[in-house]
């Protein structure tokens, strides 16, 4: 019997063909979302959310280029001056940054989204390829607001397109301060 689809955790980006899981096997994340539909999907879970630590350890260090560029500069040239410095830098960015995604999917209240840009971010690369950068505007206290998600190396621009609806977190008290749920990196 040949397979029909497989479904990707959004979490760990763990692959299941065929399943009818509801919860990946790896890291425990929900598996209730699909990416290569226009639908919305169930409305995110009331904060606190408690999300996977493979996809935790992955936003702040393994699919971070800050986090990794700063790891080489400091940990191999320890004993040199300006490497480290670079280094510490670079690595404090890339956590910075990563808590910041991290913050509104934990504690964010959630609202509904649209998707306004899908582009290339060439200032950046791992392994040779660019991260796609998804820009998204949503309402709060009566106010537009728009936020954007970066470092995402999958094919989004092929599921997703300009326009699509999707789950936004973001804190209430700094709207600026938002992310994708479920997260597209």
């Amino acid at each position: 019997m040949p397979i029909e689809f497989i479904v990707q955790c959004p979490w760990c980006k763990s692959q299941f063909p065929g399943t009818k899981l509801t919860n990946c096997t790896n890291c425990g994340g929900t598996l209730e979302y699909e990416y290569n539909t226009d639908e919305l999907g169930s409305k995110p879970p009331n904060a606190p959310r408690i999300l996977p630590p493979k996809f935790k350890r992955r936003i702040k260090y393994t699919g971070n280029v800050m986090t990794l560029i700063g790891i080489i500069f400091t940990i191999p040239f320890f004993w040199t001056i300006l490497f480290p410095i670079i280094g510490i830098f670079c690595w404090r960015k890339g956590i910075k940054t990563a808590n910041e995604e991290l913050l509104p999917l934990e504690n964010g209240e959630s609202t509904v989204g649209e998707i306004t840009d899908i582009r290339k971010d060439y200032s950046q690369s791992l392994n040779g390829r660019s991260p796609t950068v998804v820009e998204f505007v949503f309402e709060s206290k009566g106010k537009k607001h728009v936020g954007n998600v970066g470092n995402i190396y999958d094919s989004v621009h092929l599921t997703k397109k300009l326009g699509d609806k999707l789950w936004v977190v973001y804190m209430p008290n700094d709207p600026s301060q938002s992310s994708v749920w479920p997260p597209l990196v």
